[in-house]
């Protein structure tokens, strides 16, 4: 039966409009990519809580409820406002060799 139904599909696949085809193909793509990318966001997530890790997003909340509770300015706000700086490592020239 296999095979007879992989024929009735090729016959199906030679007539169908290439370009309704390739939206089909497209839209299964898209779909497929959604539902693998929440998977793995599930599987990260899992992951991450069962080693007991936070997420810097928990940890900005309570760093500024913290400094709410204490009534000193909320440093979290600012820290997560400005970008780091990207550190740029110099090459080491080389020493030039005495004739």
């Amino acid at each position: 039966m296999a095979i007879k139904d992989l024929r009735d599909n090729l016959k199906r696949l030679k007539e169908a409009d290439p370009v309704e085809l390739a939206g089909q193909v497209n839209n299964w793509l898209q779909e497929s990519g959604e539902a693998l990318k929440e998977r793995i966001e599930d599987e990260v997530e899992k992951a991450v809580t069962k080693r007991g890790f936070v997420k810097r997003s928990e940890f900005l909340k309570l760093e500024a409820r913290i400094a709410a509770l204490e009534g000193k300015p909320n440093k979290a706000a600012k820290n997560s406002a400005m970008k780091p700086e990207k550190k740029i490592a110099k090459k080491a020239t080389a020493k030039k060799a005495k004739k």
